[in-house]
């Protein structure tokens, strides 16, 4: 295996296990929090499955990066630098909106005592799908870009 071939294998990993938990997040945190204890139980899980989704993420960007640093005609592909540019755009949403609006779910699970979730709670968790929804689309279409190489 060639060291450019290494990094493929690393990146398609980092995919896998970085993705895969970031499309998982939401599952757990929208189909098992029914009530404020189920809710802490859900922000636990999602806080364990949140190191995969940001290690497989600076990952996936090291090995990209390294993979045209050894073969620099990646640097004069659409779809490469399509990706890179998706990845930018969406990082404000993934590491800032989406983060600052679970941050606020989990203080207000937090402080409530157990029984339902709040009006305000559930308005947050709405925003939060939206911003998933986003971060998803945004992840289909750079597996797409790379996996199809269309431009």
């Amino acid at each position: 295996m060639t060291l450019y071939g290494l990094f493929v294998l690393i990146h398609v990993i980092a995919a896998v296990v970085g993705l895969g938990a970031s499309f998982g997040m939401p599952v757990v945190a929208k189909f098992g929090a029914k009530s404020v204890t189920n809710a802490k139980v859900c922000f636990e899980i999602n806080k364990k499955i949140e190191v995969f989704a940001k290690v497989g993420s600076i990952t996936l960007l090291a090995s990209g990066i390294l993979m045209a640093i050894i073969n620099p005609t990646l640097w004069s592909q659409g779809w490469f630098i399509g990706s890179l540019i998706i990845y930018v755009l969406i990082q404000p949403i993934v590491a800032g909106m989406l983060p600052k609006t679970i941050e606020k779910q989990v203080n207000i699970v937090m402080n409530s005592n157990d029984g339902e979730l709040s009006p305000e709670y559930h308005q947050l968790d709405r925003k939060a799908a939206k911003l998933n929804g986003i971060a998803h689309v945004a992840a289909v279409v750079l597996i797409v870009l790379m996996s199809t190489k269309p431009f």
